[in-house]
């Protein structure tokens, strides 16, 4: 196993954003097995578990998570033709809400959850992407996505909204640049991913036939490593976005308004990777993101930032079979939500709370 294969380990494509400021974004794409030798493969699995919670006038507010858990499935593949060409799909889930304060709200009694919103919405996206390699040291990379949004659920009853939402899909490019000093383990990457904009027919209180507008933002993504020291490897990224410009809007009225109040978001992750003998290495990595506001008035903003812990560990089965395996626990920071002061005459709290991802990978390369 060489030292350039595993600074992923602790699959840290897994994100921890569901339900804060910064938007709705699930997995960010990682361009990592476009670096693979020859042809290769991978199928992860991973399930967060949020523990997202309320207090109202220093009471406690809800029953349970007012996020709701999800298990999603990615799939990387690529292959090479050529000396200098290599073509790869990626597969994975991108974006999503899944808020329940219906059935967790319990402040007040069921007529007060009851005015209370549940949204279910996700976006999955494929990708194909290529990579050239002008020289040893230069790569460029361009693809297109296709993210789908599912049939979907919007309930906001303190707006008179129940919306049943029919999926469909939206088309966006990448483009990227990267550096490589193979000798050192060195890889520096800049990818740019274009807006996906959705537009999907909408069946408001089962009569009226109007649009919902979602969409998936411009990301700008750097991600950098290098060994550092005999089997031990460092790596970075920085990952921007453009939420403010990126809301859900519905026009069940003819004209469209906001449900949602993302801000644009810049998150950070730093770790190292260890390599231990022939079959064995391991990753630790700290990730974090500003907040923007310490209160809200939209109940789809849950927390003003984070910041967590990722580990994971990779076996070798053989020379061509990998398992990977690891977690992340992020802390979201507190941010109280105005939108609650007429209903209950005192805003709801969200603090102490946090998500919790698991996952595994199996990967192979021929």
């Amino acid at each position: 196993m060489s030292l350039a294969k595993y600074a992923g380990i602790s699959l840290i494509a897994m994100s921890a954003s569901m339900g804060h400021a910064g938007g709705m974004e699930a997995t960010a794409l990682s361009a990592g097995f476009m670096f693979e030798d020859g042809s290769y493969g991978s199928v992860s699995v991973q399930s967060q578990t949020p523990s997202v919670k309320a207090t109202v006038g220093g009471a406690s507010a809800t029953s349970g998570s007012v996020v709701e858990s999800v298990t999603s499935t990615n799939i990387y593949a690529k292959t090479d033709f050529l000396n200098s060409l290599s073509v790869g799909i990626a597969y994975y889930r991108e974006a999503g809400i899944k808020l329940d304060y219906q059935s967790n709200w319990s402040l007040g009694g069921a007529a007060a959850a009851a005015a209370l919103p549940k949204v279910d919405l996700d976006v999955t996206t494929l990708v194909a992407l290529g990579k050239y390699e002008v020289n040893e040291n230069f790569s460029v990379l361009a693809g297109i996505k296709n993210g789908t949004a599912s049939n979907a659920t919007i309930k906001i009853p303190s707006s008179s909204v129940d919306g049943a939402v029919t999926g469909g899909s939206a088309t966006s490019y990448i483009a990227g640049l990267a550096y490589e000093v193979p000798a050192i383990a060195l890889r520096a990457e800049l990818m740019y991913e274009s807006e996906g904009k959705f537009t999907l027919d909408t069946l408001f209180s089962g009569a009226i036939s109007a649009k919902t507008k979602a969409s998936t933002p411009t990301y700008i993504n750097f991600y950098a490593q290098s060994g550092i020291a005999t089997d031990t490897l460092a790596f970075a990224s920085i990952r921007q976005a453009n939420w403010g410009s990126n809301q859900v809007s519905i026009n069940p009225t003819g004209s469209y308004g906001k449900i949602s109040e993302f801000d644009d978001s810049t998150s950070y992750r730093i770790g190292l990777g260890r390599k231990f003998g022939d079959t064995w290495s391991s990753s630790i990595s700290y990730n974090w993101e500003g907040g923007s506001s310490a209160t809200t008035t939209s109940p789809l903003t849950l927390s003003n930032g984070n910041q967590g812990l990722s580990i994971g560990g990779k076996y070798a089965i053989n020379e061509n079979t990998a398992v990977t395996f690891g977690g992340n626990y992020t802390e979201l920071k507190a941010v109280e939500g105005q939108w609650a002061a007429g209903t209950f005459g005192a805003n709801a709290k969200f603090s102490g709370n946090s998500v919790m991802t698991l996952g595994a990978q199996i990967s192979t390369s021929f």
